[in-house]
């Protein structure tokens, strides 16, 4: 983005903008770790792919929240670290639900392949989550 632009859009845009890119690499790195888990364990390991996709989001959670606070987000509105991590988390949990609901519709209805069906539902569960976190967690307090 060029200086007359950010001059333009305003500083609260341009830290949205930031904001938003860093957190999809992040999520991109999430993503991979998830992914990854998610195929071992249902490929490899024969585990129903619900409850393998259960267990790698909570991993990808873990990652995505620890690349967040340190790289994507600077603003907090919550001063303890324990209830952001806790807002997190419920969040994820939130964006949990969205995504197993995804999944198996992808999967169980759709008939996708567990991966690619996989894949769909991150797609979605991403902008729930970073819309949740960025409006709920990730703001300057007032």
């Amino acid at each position: 983005m060029t200086r007359s632009a950010r001059a333009l859009a305003g500083p609260k845009l341009v830290v949205l903008f930031h904001e938003t890119w860093k957190y999809f690499l992040v999520s991109a790195v999430a993503l991979a770790v998830d992914l990854g888990l998610f195929w071992l364990l249902v490929e490899k390991a024969g585990v129903y792919y619900l409850a393998a996709n259960a267990v790698s989001v909570s991993t990808g959670l873990v990652i995505n929240y620890a690349l967040s606070v340190a790289y994507v987000f600077k603003e907090r509105r919550l001063t303890s670290r324990r209830a952001e991590f806790v807002g997190f988390v419920a969040i994820g949990l939130m964006g949990l639900v969205v995504n197993e609901g995804c999944i198996a519709l992808f999967v169980g209805v759709a008939g996708l392949r567990p991966v690619l069906g996989k894949l769909a539902a991150a797609g979605v569960s991403f902008v729930f989550n970073f819309v949740s976190r960025r409006l709920l967690l990730f703001t300057a307090r007032k």
